[in-house]
């Protein structure tokens, strides 16, 4: 009841009332600021994490040398793993695409049709690939606008491994027709990489019956780092077994940094505030000081005047967390639908594919993230009530009753 009543303005006290409530609107936009923002990081990683994975595998096994002889033996033995939901052979070169005048570096990536049939459903102009296609290929939205090619479209690939010609060693080169265009959602993926059969991409580069490797999607992708190891003890000597979270490692390893460091930094809000929140306190012990002497006089204790300032600073700091709380997790909700709104109104885009990978703001809550916000909000808006409130009960009665 006190807290509250101390908490109220007077007419003699309205600017400290009205700086105690400031400092709790303070947490609130600092809370809810953090909520947002690491709600946004959050979602890049979720985001990023998944264009990637639902293009590419979980596990990748390479030979000791540059191609892999003799695999299907070892696809085998890796089909017959625990975990494993398919695998499936690849054979990749970097390729220089040329349509007319235009041209452009590229991965070119042989499957086999048959096992990649995940691959099909990014599909969004034509068809997929079919083992008997021959010279036909399947490419990117952004690397199509890029070289303006649509389905049925011929596209020259030039490899970079020489070839004999009548005039000497020349590059080879060979023409793909284009059956299909996809979008994976991951720029890099949809300017930079080019679907064909195994067969046709085999031949073009004369690797015989050879691959790059062996691509291995399990049930669980969390638990990919443990197949992984079990594969390594599998396949013979030399295999090379390494799952996503290694190839990925420095990206999102990155990507955390960044969450933290603007974590740090946008905490530094809330902390502020929290000062604010200090000196308000004290202007109200200054204030309140004939109300504390009359309390000990009529035999309140310093252990109770302690706890009607602790109080305060509860009331102020968790009504502070709690509407921040509120607050950010309504815009971290609400986040995209608000930002496209702006970008059709603008007519501008806030985010670029070709720098950020992805071409929309994700927001994405993290529950543990939000706890921790919300706890160590709280937690240092109690602490701001610590020196204030020893001073409360530091109050002389005989002296402050005296002067006042």
């Amino acid at each position: 009841m006190l807290a509250r009543r101390y908490l109220r303005s007077r007419r003699q006290g309205r600017f400290i009332s009205f700086v105690a409530w400031t400092s709790a609107l303070g947490i609130a936009l600092g809370v809810a600021t953090l909520i947002v923002v690491l709600s946004v990081m959050h979602g890049a990683a979720v985001e990023i994490r998944d264009k990637i994975l639902g293009f590419s595998s979980h596990i990748d096994v390479q030979g000791p040398g540059e191609l892999l002889y003799g695999w299907r033996g070892w696809l085998a033995r890796i089909e017959k793993a625990p975990g494993i939901v398919r695998a499936a052979p690849y054979l990749q070169a970097q390729v220089l695409l040329a349509s007319g005048e235009l041209a452009r570096g590229a991965i070119l990536k042989g499957i086999d049709p048959a096992r990649e049939s995940a691959l099909a459903a990014h599909i969004v102009k034509g068809r997929f690939v079919r083992p008997d296609d021959g010279f036909a290929v399947v490419i990117g939205d952004a690397l199509a606008h890029r070289l303006a090619l649509t389905v049925g479209d011929r596209i020259t690939v030039i490899t970079p491994k020489a070839g004999v010609s009548p005039g000497g060693l020349a590059p080879r080169a060979r023409a793909f027709r284009i059956v299909g265009i996809f979008d994976s959602g991951f720029y890099e993926y949809d300017v930079g990489l080019v679907l064909a059969p195994l067969s046709a991409v085999q031949r073009l580069l004369r690797a015989g019956d050879a691959i790059t490797g062996i691509e291995v999607f399990v049930r669980h992708r969390d638990a990919a780092p443990r197949i992984a190891k079990q594969l390594e003890k599998r396949l013979p000597l030399g295999a090379w077994v390494q799952d996503w979270t290694r190839r990925h490692r420095a990206f999102f390893k990155a990507l955390r940094t960044e969450r933290v460091a603007m974590g740090v930094i946008l905490f530094m809000i809330v902390l502020v505030a929290v000062f604010h929140l200090v000196s308000s306190l004290v202007m109200v012990v200054m204030e309140r000081r004939r109300e504390i002497a009359v309390l000990k006089t009529i035999g309140a204790t310093n252990a109770e005047i302690r706890r009607v300032f602790l109080y305060m600073a509860a009331l102020l700091a968790g009504g502070g967390t709690i509407a921040g709380g509120i607050l950010g997790l309504l815009l971290a909700w609400k986040l995209e639908a608000i930002l496209q709104a702006l970008e059709r109104a603008l007519g501008v885009s806030f985010v670029s594919g070709e720098v950020y990978y992805i071409d929309h703001v994700p927001s994405v809550v993290d529950p543990v993230a939000v706890a921790w916000i919300l706890a160590a909000s709280f937690a240092l808006g109690l602490l701001s009530a610590v020196y204030p409130a020893r001073q409360a009960a530091r109050v002389p009665p005989a002296e402050a009753l005296r002067v006042e």
